[in-house]
């Protein structure tokens, strides 16, 4: 990363820059709250090794923390709510101590078709709910909805692709 204008190589040769900081972004990514969400939410024990796939619904996001200071930024949706939720992400882990990874494995996805500046409603659309509770019957129905739409019995009995 080039400290100056806070740019780094992504995956596909991508160039990824984060927007400074406004002065209300400031007072988020200074505010303890924030401070305690990186150590006791991101970087709780439970999650190392992990991807946080659960913040991409929310964030536009992918955290995988590595240890207590080290995550890797997996994906990010290049949008530009995204990339500041990055920007207060990143003050917070330089401010703490931590570090942020994010390198040529990281990334840089364009949003999905139609989805707007203002909200990651259209991003959480596109995944199934994250945080809930799947027992089996839950995931045997999914895979059954998914081959039920790739393969039919037609009339005659025969299946088709």
């Amino acid at each position: 990363m080039d400290d100056k204008i806070r740019q780094y190589e992504v995956n596909g040769d991508q160039k990824l820059t984060l927007p400074l900081l406004s002065i209300q972004q400031m007072e988020i990514a200074t505010d303890d709250e924030a401070v305690q969400y990186v150590k006791e939410v991101i970087h709780d024990e439970h999650s190392y090794g992990y991807p946080l796939v659960e913040m991409y619904k929310k964030n536009g996001i992918i955290l995988h923390p590595i240890d207590a200071t080290n995550a890797h930024v997996l994906l990010i949706i290049n949008k530009i709510s995204v990339l500041n939720t990055l920007a207060i992400f990143n003050h917070v882990y330089n401010r703490i101590g931590y570090n942020l990874i994010i390198d040529r494995s990281t990334v840089l996805r364009s949003p999905f078709p139609g989805a707007s500046d203002n909200s990651n409603e259209e991003m959480s659309e596109q995944l199934p709910p994250q945080g809930e509770s799947q027992d089996e019957s839950s995931n045997v129905n999914f895979s059954q909805d998914v081959n039920s739409k790739q393969i039919k019995p037609d009339v005659l009995g025969m299946e088709v692709a």
